[in-house]
């Protein structure tokens, strides 16, 4: 089996890091009689592949030493773990079937046109908006844009529930009259 059986070692794991860290060989050879077979199981869980989750422990171990210098650990297990988890996730990801947005966009000419009517749409209502009177601008944007409540956009301009809806009221139809005015 890929997974060998040592004596059991005394020391902590971050006596075994610190001895790793300064270039004690055996170290590693303990951490992988303690860890090894965890790991494995969290290649398993993610994988479901057995000779990829033995691949993905050794590859773990290879570059231990390396991982260990580059980040301050102040627990192994917790963050060993994770380190495996994160490779499993990647290995998946370089799996996964991607499409490329940019060529499936091309293909259908009637997603750009529909992307740049709608920027113009926003764009002329923005303009419209901007055309309103200060009350009707506030009351539009923070009730239509902003999605607050009649109660909300009354108290953050500081008047009645009926002057807000006289507000939009009067905005939606001079929104309207505008929008109309410019398209003829």
């Amino acid at each position: 089996m890929f997974l060998r059986r040592r004596a059991i070692v005394t020391k902590t794991d971050e006596d075994l890091v610190r001895l790793l860290r300064e270039g004690h060989r055996s170290a590693l050879g303990d951490l992988w009689d303690r860890y090894a077979e965890l790991l494995y199981g969290v290649g398993m869980k993610y994988l479901h592949d057995p000779e990829r989750s033995k691949d993905e422990v050794v590859e773990l171990f290879a570059g231990l030493k390396d991982l260990l210098l580059k980040h301050e650990v102040d627990r192994f297990r917790p963050w060993v773990h994770t380190v495996m988890r994160n490779r499993c996730l990647q290995v998946l990801r370089r799996e996964r079937p991607t499409t490329h947005i940019a060529e499936d966009r091309q293909a259908e000419p009637s997603h750009l046109e529909e992307a740049v009517l709608h920027e113009a749409t926003l764009q002329r209502l923005e303009h419209a908006i901007a055309a309103l009177n200060e009350e009707q601008q506030r009351c539009i944007r923070l009730f239509h844009l902003e999605g607050h409540s009649y109660a909300q956009v009354a108290a953050i301009c500081g008047s009645s529930i009926e002057h807000v809806r006289s507000h939009l009221q009067n905005g939606r139809r001079n929104l309207r009259i505008i929008l109309q005015r410019e398209a003829s």
